[in-house]
């Protein structure tokens, strides 16, 4: 691969693929999955775009490398204490991270994500339901709830655009008819409240987890 050269005409070090998948990843997470190209990163890392090719084959396969570069900084999971709280850190750790990276939410909406690297999140989270007692299916079907949960709250709600978010619910429910409205009228501070942040998150989370100890204790399935 030839080495661009840099402007004292010295050949420039070579990129590495990490580099150019986290780079990769701040495009994204700066300008959204449909200004990512292999032009546009080319420039923001000051090469030619068919230098890229020689990393990556595809988009697609850069994808797959900027998923990578997205968990692996992933702190690991300690199997210890209840199930609940466990999934509970679990589940609130990928909300921060899917918080600093929002590209991949739009990324996930348009494919699977099935990389060995991103399926740790899925390894643990099951592990840890099926050390709680769930059979294998309600473990599978209880971490599915879980991960669309989140994943739907940070496309949904973001934390960047919180503040907005409940500025535009105030204003929407100032402007209705009280007569036909009363109940979002007389709620309209704890609807926008509710528009987006951890609390809100939060107890979404705990209502999930409630009604999955419920299951458990009612004996759930068996397979």
């Amino acid at each position: 691969m030839t080495q661009p050269a840099t402007a004292a005409g010295r050949p420039r070090a070579r990129l590495t693929r990490e580099q150019v998948a986290a780079a990769a990843l701040d495009l994204l997470d700066r300008d959204g999955l449909e200004a990512l190209s292999m032009r546009r990163l080319a420039e923001q890392l000051s090469v030619g775009t068919m230098t890229l090719y020689g990393y990556f084959r595809s988009k697609d396969e850069l994808l797959d490398a900027v998923i990578d570069a997205a968990v692996a900084d992933r702190e690991p999971h300690v199997f210890e204490g209840p199930w609940q709280e466990q999934i509970r850190i679990l589940m609130q750790r990928s909300r921060r991270r899917l918080g600093r990276h929002p590209g991949l939410v739009k990324v996930r909406a348009d494919r699977p994500v099935l990389r060995p690297e991103a399926l740790r999140f899925a390894e643990t989270g099951v592990t840890i339901l099926r050390r709680a007692g769930f059979s294998r299916i309600d473990a599978a079907r209880s971490f599915r709830l879980l991960f669309t949960y989140v994943f739907g709250y940070v496309s949904f709600s973001p934390d960047e655009t919180a503040e907005q978010a409940k500025r535009e619910s105030l204003a929407a429910t100032a402007v209705l008819p009280p007569d036909e409205y009363p109940t979002l009228r007389d709620a309209a501070d704890e609807l926008a409240d509710a528009m987006a942040g951890q609390a809100t998150f939060d107890f979404g989370l705990d209502r999930i987890i409630d009604g999955l100890e419920a299951h458990l204790r009612a004996g759930g399935a068996t397979a």
